[in-house]
C-alpha cells in the first residue's frame, strides 16, 4: 500500500470509527444542554424533490412528539457535479417516493413538480413562521397531489425572499450538503424518510413513529421465487454494495430465484463526478447502515482505478468456476473492512488462493482486457432499465437502486408477483 493509501486508509478508519461518532454526540448533546433545548436541527427541502415532499407529511407529527425544533431551509439550487444524470434521477425519484409512501402510509406523490419560482418563494415566506411544518406540508401537497393553487405572495416580498433563497444555497453547500430532503441535527446528518429512524433512536428509547421497512427477514414463502432472475448490478468501489451482498445471497436462496451478478466500473471511472461532500456523506451513511445489519465495515483500501480493473477481471475467472459469490463477497470485504489493497498483485495472489482459483488462469485474465467489454455491456443495460447508479436490483418488472431497497425486491417476491 503506498503512503498516500495508507493516509486514506487511516483518515478513513478514524472518520467511520464508532468513538468519533459518540464523541460527536457528546459534544452535540453538551450544546443543547447549554441551550436548554430538546434539539435544534436544519431540514434542506426543495419544492421539485418527491423526498422533500415526504419528509413534509411526516415533520409537523414529528416535531410535536419529540419537541424537536427542526428549522426548514427552502433551497433551489443543486450542483451539477452531484447530479449527472438529472433526468434519470427525477424520473426514479418519483416512483422510488411512491413506493416508499406505500410502505410508510403516507400520500404519494402522483405527479412531478417543477421547480417555479413561485413554488420556492412561498414555502420559503411559509418557512419564516412561527409554525412553519403545517403550512408547508399543505403547499407540498398542492405541488405534488391536489391540483388547489399554492398561496399568493406580496409582490413587496419577493426580493427579501429571493435573497434569502439565494442565501440558503449558498448555506447548504457551505455545511457540505449535496441532496435535499436532509436533515443535520446534533452532528450528524439524514437524508430522506428512510434514514428518519436513526434520528428517532436518538430521541426516544421507545415505539419509533418511522422504524425502517428494512427489517432484515423475509416475509414471503420460501421458494416463491422459482423460476426467476434477480439481476444484481454492483460495483467493487462501492461501499452500497459491499454491504448488500450477503442479504441479498440469503435473499435469492430464501426465494430460490436465480441470482445475476453484473460488475460495472464505478461512476468516476465512468467519467461521472463524485465530489467530497457526497463522498463523505456515504461513507458515513455506509458505516451506520453497516452498524444497523452487523456488518464489519470501516478499515479502507479504495480499489479505485487498479484494484477495480483487477477485480473485474477475475470476477469472469470466478464465475466460470462457478464462486462469483464467494469471489465478490471477497474482494469488496477486503476493500471496505480489511484494508487489502487488491492493486497489489501479491494480495490478490493470496487472496485467490484462499477461494482456491487457478492462478495461472488468474494470470491471464490480468493480462487481457476482455473485462471491458462486458462491464462496457452491463453498463449499457443499466441504462436502458433508467438507472446509472448501483447497487441496482432488477427482477420482473421491479427496478430499484440501493442496498436499502432490498425490502422492495422481499415484497415484489412475497407477492408471489
Amino acid at each position: 500500500m503506498t503512503v498516500k493509501k495508507r493516509l486514506i486508509s487511516m483518515f478513513a478508519r478514524w472518520y467511520t470509527s464508532d468513538k468519533r461518532r459518540a464523541k460527536i454526540y457528546r459534544r452535540a448533546e453538551k450544546k443543547l444542554l447549554k441551550r436548554r433545548k430538546q434539539g435544534h436541527g436544519d431540514c434542506y427541502l426543495r419544492a421539485d424533490d418527491p423526498y422533500s415532499y415526504l419528509l413534509s407529511q411526516v415533520l409537523p407529527q414529528f416535531c410535536e412528539k419529540y419537541a424537536c425544533e427542526l428549522r426548514p431551509i427552502i433551497v433551489t439550487h443543486l450542483e451539477d457535479s452531484c447530479y449527472p444524470e438529472r433526468q434519470l434521477l427525477a424520473d426514479y425519484a418519483l416512483e422510488d417516493c411512491q413506493r416508499l409512501a406505500r410502505a410508510y402510509n403516507l400520500e404519494p406523490p402522483v405527479k412531478r413538480s417543477s421547480l417555479s419560482e413561485k413554488a420556492s418563494l412561498v414555502l420559503c415566506e411559509a418557512a419564516q413562521g412561527s409554525h412553519p411544518w403545517k403550512a408547508i406540508a399543505a403547499i407540498f401537497k398542492s405541488l405534488w397531489v391536489a391540483h388547489t393553487a399554492i398561496p399568493g405572495i406580496q409582490s413587496a416580498n419577493i426580493p427579501i425572499l429571493q435573497q434569502q433563497l439565494t442565501d440558503n444555497n449558498t448555506v447548504m453547500i457551505k455545511r457540505g450538503h449535496y441532496l435535499t430532503a436532509m436533515i443535520e441535527y446534533a452532528g450528524e446528518k439524514y437524508w430522506g424518510i428512510d434514514r428518519l429512524h436513526y434520528l428517532e433512536r436518538r430521541l426516544t428509547d421507545g415505539e419509533l413513529l418511522f422504524p425502517s421497512p428494512d427489517q432484515n427477514n423475509f416475509t414471503g414463502t420460501a421458494d416463491s421465487g422459482k423460476g426467476k432472475v434477480l439481476s444484481c448490478y454492483f460495483s467493487f468501489r462501492s461501499p452500497y454494495s459491499y454491504i448488500l451482498l450477503t442479504r441479498l445471497f440469503a435473499l435469492a436462496d430464501h426465494y430460490q430465484c436465480e441470482l445475476e451478478l453484473k460488475p460495472i466500473l464505478p461512476m468516476v471511472m465512468r467519467g461521472l463526478s463524485v465530489p467530497t461532500s457526497k463522498r463523505l456523506y456515504i461513507l458515513l451513511d455506509a458505516k451506520r447502515e453497516a452498524n444497523r445489519h452487523d456488518i464489519p465495515f470501516g478499515y479502507i483500501s479504495d480499489p479505485l482505478g487498479k484494484g477495480v480493473e483487477n477485480a473485474l477481471a477475475l470476477f469472469y475467472v470466478a464465475k466460470n468456476m462457478g464462486k462469483e459469490r464467494e469471489y465478490v463477497l471477497a474482494m469488496t470485504k477486503a476493500s471496505w473492512s480489511k484494508a487489502i489493497d487488491i492493486s497489489n498483485l501479491k494480495n490478490l495472489r493470496s487472496l485467490c488462493h484462499e477461494l482456491a482459483l487457478d492462478w495461472p488462469s488468474c494470470e491471464s485474465a490480468l493480462m487481457s482486457e476482455n473485462w471491458r467489454d462486458f462491464a462496457e455491456m452491463n453498463r449499457q443495460e443499466i441504462y436502458e432499465y433508467g438507472l446509472w447508479g448501483v447497487p441496482a436490483m432488477i427482477i420482473d418488472s421491479l427496478v430499484v437502486w440501493g442496498q436499502d431497497r432490498l425490502w422492495m425486491v422481499d415484497q415484489h417476491l412475497s407477492r408471489g408477483q
